[in-house]
């Protein structure tokens, strides 16, 4: 597993946000009219992605989102990589430099139904600290 800093313009990484939001769409069914696909209007400020079997696998993102706090963005493993450990590669590799950046929060947004992922981020740490329906904040304390 390589995971590398990638250009936002990275065809391999648009490709990777596109399936991404592909599966979002398809996931949320009749939710869907809550979900924004990608758009450079993000604000993305550094993006990564992962490598296995030197194939690209996955991706991260990365932005800010208030003096001290940034927010983790497009977290997102091809079908045949979950299961092995990756994401938790991406969730440090952002949080790290999360760290470099002087945030002392990593903030997200994700949705009840997507349990492996709500699952993932209260091990590696992240807080509830909004939930209206489906819909979940997360919170993790970089000090």
């Amino acid at each position: 597993m390589d995971i590398r800093p990638a250009d936002l313009k990275d065809p391999e990484l648009l490709k990777l946000f596109s399936e991404h939001d592909a599966h979002m769409l398809d996931f949320l069914g009749e939710h869907r009219k809550y979900y924004t696909p990608y758009s450079q209007a993000e604000n993305i400020g550094r993006a990564w992605i992962v490598y296995a079997d030197g194939r690209p696998a996955g991706c991260a993102a990365y932005r800010e989102r208030a003096e001290g706090v940034c927010e983790l963005k497009r977290v997102f493993l091809r079908p045949e990589y979950r299961g092995r450990g990756i994401s938790k590669e991406l969730l440090r590799t952002v949080e790290g430099y999360a760290r470099e950046r002087g945030c002392r929060a990593v903030a997200l947004d994700t949705n009840s139904a997507l349990e492996p992922a709500v699952t993932l981020y209260k091990k590696a740490g992240y807080r509830v600290t909004l939930c209206e329906g489906q819909y979940i904040q997360m919170e993790k304390d970089l000090s």
